[in-house]
């Protein structure tokens, strides 16, 4: 992964996440640990991010639910299942995933707790840090403040 130049590491990344994302199976145990790896690195890890709601916008709109098109609330779900799946030497950038997931769905609190573990796997982990200063900044996330782009539970639907 590290000899590879990075918009090909970034472009295996995505393809593996994007196949993990649209299959209903459990990856194999090496699937998971290079998913693991990849996101150990900022670029990429800011690119699968961006990959878990199945929009076709810039990164950066969908990073800070920013878009015009409504996320794909199943798949957010399923990408949260599967990034449970890590090692506590590796668990910062994932459990900040899961944290920031949780912040696009509106669960502001469950968003803290998860980015509050990262730091305590990781104290040094910025981009824990950040996310979480942006939650105690009450930022929402542009998707919950429209009734047609914000997340839905099954509770919520007709």
């Amino acid at each position: 992964m590290l000899r590879k130049p990075p918009a090909a590491a970034t472009h295996d990344a995505h393809r593996l996440w994007t196949t993990m994302l649209e299959t209903k199976d459990y990856p194999t145990d090496q699937d998971v640990l290079k998913l693991i790896a990849y996101y150990q690195f900022p670029h990429i890890r800011d690119r699968l991010m961006a990959d878990i709601p199945g929009i076709n916008e810039p990164p950066e709109n969908i990073l800070f639910a920013q878009t015009t098109q409504a996320p794909n609330s199943s798949r957010i779900e399923w990408a949260k299942q599967l990034l449970t799946h890590t090692t506590p030497q590796h668990a910062a950038p994932i459990l900040t995933a899961i944290g920031y997931i949780n912040w696009w769905e509106g669960r502001g609190s469950k968003a803290h707790q998860y980015l509050r573990l990262a730091l305590d796997a990781d104290p040094g982990y910025r981009f824990a840090r950040l996310t979480d200063h942006m939650l105690g900044a009450g930022i929402i996330a542009g998707w919950n403040t429209n009734k047609n782009t914000a997340y839905r539970n099954n509770l919520d639907r007709p």
